[in-house]
């Protein structure tokens, strides 16, 4: 299984592209991932992904949206979200810096790209119907440039160049309204706290009151903030983690199970292979040697 790899702000530290393209193409297959889902996690650069196989559940801040295969979504620079799906979903997909598309110091930047990647807008969505179409139709040539061993870098650049003018054009001033206008609620400044005091301090023996500590709340406040935003408890969400660092262990090292347990947070090994076995339906053993077996699909958080 995978994870992403975060600092302590939950931002992605993974680069995609190089100083002179800086734009990367992937392609994510949630079944690479405990339990189908890909972790919280935030980059300053856009994103625009695809569903090509499956249904996938995308939630960005604190909006869900349903993608089924031939959907897609843009999601804007510094918005925190989360990918998941019952059964599987593959996502082509690119992720750019906003430079990609024209120098930050250029009239095209500063009256095309700035006002978006500064709007308070999280997402858009496209679907099989009217210019929605048509950006899909263009982002499945994007993809299939991105694919081949013989890259066509300017086509590449005119392909996005078309994607972004035709979903810009469709915007509303609304939509476009400056993040700088619009004070972020409390629970949306206190939950990246939380989750990286989870993901920083899984392997030792925390609390529902510990992580809300973390916030500066109370218990009760932590938890339904929890629930209004990410949909779990925190506990949950730390349990969550702690089997998905599990299987990533389990996966790449020989430790033993009980070296594996305390890893995680769990002094009694007895009670981690329950708690494994109920959240991923079989024993830490048996996940282990079919895990290894498996096959390895490409994407930005191998």
């Amino acid at each position: 299984m995978q994870n992403i790899h975060t600092n302590s702000n939950l931002q992605e530290t993974t680069k995609h592209g190089g100083p002179d393209f800086p734009l990367e193409f992937y392609i994510d297959d949630t079944r690479k991932f405990y339990n189908n889902d890909i972790n919280w996690h935030w980059h300053k650069e856009f994103e625009i992904i695809c569903v090509s196989e499956g249904t996938v559940t995308c939630q960005v801040e604190q909006k869900t949206y349903t993608l089924h295969s031939g959907e897609g979504i843009f999601i804007n620079s510094g918005m925190l979200h989360h990918f998941t799906a019952e059964n599987y979903g593959v996502m082509p997909n690119i992720v750019f810096s906003p430079t990609f598309l024209a120098p930050g110091e250029s009239l095209i930047y500063k009256k095309y790209i700035l006002p978006l990647e500064n709007a308070m807008l999280p997402c858009v969505i496209f679907k099989q119907q009217t210019w929605q179409k048509h950006i899909l139709d263009l982002c499945g040539q994007l993809f299939l440039n991105l694919a081949s061993p013989e890259r066509q870098e300017l086509l590449i650049h005119n392909l996005l160049s078309e994607i972004w003018l035709i979903m810009t054009e469709h915007l509303s001033p609304e939509q476009l309204t400056p993040r700088s206008s619009v004070l972020p609620s409390h629970s949306e400044r206190m939950i990246p706290i939380m989750l990286e005091y989870i993901q920083t301090h899984y392997a030792a023996p925390i609390s529902l009151t510990d992580i809300a500590a973390a916030a500066n709340i109370s218990p009760n406040t932590a938890l339904r903030y929890f629930r209004e935003n990410i949909g779990i408890s925190p506990v949950e969400y730390l349990i969550q983690y702690r089997i998905s660092i599990a299987c990533k262990i389990l996966r790449e090292s020989s430790d033993k199970i009980a070296s594996v347990s305390v890893r995680v947070g769990y002094d009694n090994v007895s009670y981690f292979c329950r708690i494994f076995k109920k959240l991923v339906g079989k024993s830490p053993s048996q996940y282990r040697t079919e895990a290894k077996s498996s096959v390895n699909f490409p994407g930005k958080f191998s």
